[in-house]
């Protein structure tokens, strides 16, 4: 069993390995679905309760089962998987009820009278239990049912208030993963409660940028449903054409469920190709290769788009190039390699497809050049190096990709994780007509590199700009300031020690996304920020950090929450080291209520001091606002 392929997400289970193996002994057919393995092991059971009680099963299933469904209903309802003596006495066949086989007697004493209660054997039972009840709803019942629940994670942990409290998604699924399977035939019922979840898991929109470490989230949660379903009917396969995301993500953490959701998508012929982009992790996970195999073979569904991969060692990393066909035409034609365990060369020829058209690079270090010079004549769009150091070999090495490459070249990346200056590259910049993102750690810079800067800036063609700098340059803010005025194109701006206060003409951008990382944000540059938050009414994404020893007086803060309100298209929202008294409270109160649009609010290392807990009372509500994913931390 566990060599079969089909049911290995079930194996993986050592509760549903039991019941398997239980089931091989009743029944030869093969379940390659939760639901059908409970629902066979629910038939068993209700079969043998006939036999013991001397009933026939219609008779099981209306007088014993239905309100079984009820009891285990309510029990989820309140977390727990008990029935006490007040709710079975409204039964006066409850004895029997208890017989069917999912519930085991005890006794709890307590200190006035012991309380005969019911056990339920296990809490998945309770799960499938309630489904079943779910399921024979009337279809406004149901719906209203689904309409009340979380769609969205909450975290919320506040030290100095001793406050802990989380919600993650993954409570309801395994209920609505029961359900969809009961009502995989009822096709017009499962369509509607999939359009559900597709709006409140915002499945269509575009997901966060992807990441080392990323965890799969809320908008996965129709793929693990999917999951359930032997056949997707035509009438839901329809709605979720016409609602197809952007891209979709498969992240390191999925789990198989979600892998096996993914590949039910790939049968309904997408038109385009949906683009994915695959997190590999690691590449010994035999069950992630033979997944990401799978979905290259699909590609009149699917376009394979990116991949990340993180091999151990040279050999690894020639294995996953070649096995995974990176930048050939029918699979992966962009690539991001985590370099930090790559040691040696190589002793074959190393060599990516000719159709690689992105090379991104992180942690990547001299010894590696072999990777840049496989890279030299491709057709590459974008180049992303983050690096520590550089020789005088790799140098120029970039400096003839770059030149090689000057007229595909769209998007560029060089950083360092400790601030090293790249400037000098930025004369070939400067010489890239269709240049669309810059992203660039820029510490000391000469005039003739602030001049090729200025050059790019000019050219108004960049829709995405990315500086970090290790600290404040009034050449590089005047360069900045400067080009503010005439870069109608850009939509995304990201700065890092850069002083804003210098930068007045920010408020003449359109953006959809700005981030300003470790700032050392005083009242004046809150007053600079708060005036050009009030010119992007397109603005859908802000992170703000805060520097952790400087305070900001609470009418600037109110100022700037008042400044983020008006940005009515706002969806993510992001501080760090925000410090939140309770006198701001009913501003930050009215910012989130007046982002209707707003799906993500994140506050990480809440400089909480000054909020107590009457503050947090206020906060609470608006915080836990269903369909808002919220991390406090």
């Amino acid at each position: 069993m566990l060599e079969e392929e089909s049911i290995i997400d079930l194996c993986s289970n050592p509760l549903n390995l039991t019941l398997l193996c239980l089931l091989r002994e009743e029944d030869t057919q093969l379940m390659i679905t939760r639901t059908a393995l409970y629902t066979s092991i629910h038939r068993i059971i209700k079969q043998k309760a006939a036999k013991r009680l001397k009933l026939i099963e219609a008779e099981v299933e209306e007088s014993l089962l239905r309100p079984l469904y009820r009891f285990a209903f309510e029990a989820h309802r309140k977390n727990e998987t008990v029935v006490r003596e007040n709710d079975f006495k409204k039964f006066k066949n409850f004895q029997q009820v208890c017989e069917v086989g999912y519930l085991t007697r005890e006794l709890s004493m307590s200190r006035l009278q012991p309380e005969v209660r019911f056990q339920f054997t296990h809490k998945t039972f309770v799960e499938f239990l309630t489904a079943k009840h779910i399921a024979e709803m009337d279809r406004e019942e149901r719906l209203n049912w689904m309409q009340h629940l979380r769609y969205a994670d909450c975290y919320i942990e506040i030290e100095g208030l001793a406050i802990y409290d989380d919600f993650e998604v993954e409570q309801n699924e395994a209920i609505l993963g029961f359900l969809f399977g009961l009502l995989e035939e009822e096709s017009a019922e499962l369509t509607e409660m999939a359009s559900l979840v597709i709006k409140e898991t915002h499945f269509s929109s575009e997901p966060v940028p992807i990441s080392l470490g990323s965890l799969c989230n809320a908008s996965h949660q129709l793929l693990r449903l999917l999951a359930e379903l032997n056949v997707v009917p035509p009438e839901l396969a329809d709605v979720i054409c016409k609602r197809r995301p952007p891209f979709i993500k498969i992240y390191d953490y999925c789990s198989a469920s979600c892998m096996k959701g993914m590949l039910k998508l790939c049968n309904l012929r997408f038109q385009p190709p949906i683009p994915m982009n695959v997190h590999l992790g690691d590449s010994r996970d035999e069950e992630k290769m033979s997944f990401v195999q799978k979905l290259i073979k699909c590609n009149k569904s699917i376009e394979c788009s990116k991949i990340w991969i993180k091999p151990r060692d040279h050999t690894e990393l020639r294995n996953d190039v070649r096995g995974l066909q990176i930048g050939q035409t029918d699979s992966f034609q962009q690539v991001s390699i985590q370099c930090i365990n790559i040691e040696g060369i190589p002793c074959e020829e190393f060599s990516f497809g000719n159709h690689l058209s992105e090379l991104e690079l992180i942690s990547f270090k001299p010894s590696l050049s072999y990777v840049l010079e496989a890279a030299l004549h491709k057709p590459l769009t974008s180049l992303q190096l983050n690096c520590d150091k550089l020789d005088d070999g790799c140098i120029s090495l970039i400096h003839q990709l770059l030149r090689n490459q000057r007229q595909s070249l769209q998007r560029v990346q060089l950083t360092s994780s400790w601030q090293r200056h790249f400037g000098f590259f930025l004369a070939d910049f400067a010489q890239m007509e269709n240049l669309q993102s810059l992203e660039i750690s820029l510490i000391d810079s000469t005039d003739e590199e602030m001049r090729s800067l200025e050059a790019i800036l000019k050219r108004n063609k960049l829709s995405k700009l990315t500086i970090h700098s290790d600290y404040y340059s009034r050449s590089l803010d005047s360069v900045l300031n400067e080009g503010f005025n005439s870069m109608s194109s850009l939509r995304e701006l990201h700065l890092r020690r850069v002083e804003i206060i210098h930068l007045p003409n920010l408020r003449h951008l359109d953006l959809i996304n700005f981030s300003l990382l470790p700032s050392e944000l005083n009242d004046d540059e809150i007053a600079v920020l708060s005036d050009a938050l009030r010119s992007w009414r397109n603005l859908q994404q802000l992170r703000i950090d805060f520097y952790s020893r400087v305070s900001v007086a609470e009418c600037s803060l109110r100022k700037l929450f008042e400044a983020i309100a008006g940005c009515h298209r706002l969806q993510i929202l992001l501080f760090k080291y925000l410090e939140m008294a309770d006198s701001v409270v009913p501003s930050v109160c009215e910012m989130i209520e007046s982002l209707e649009k707003l799906r993500k609010f994140t506050s990480k290392r809440q400089r909480d001091e000054s909020l107590t807990e009457e503050g947090f009372k206020q906060l609470e509500p608006i915080i836990k606002r269903n369909g808002l994913n919220t991390r406090m931390e």
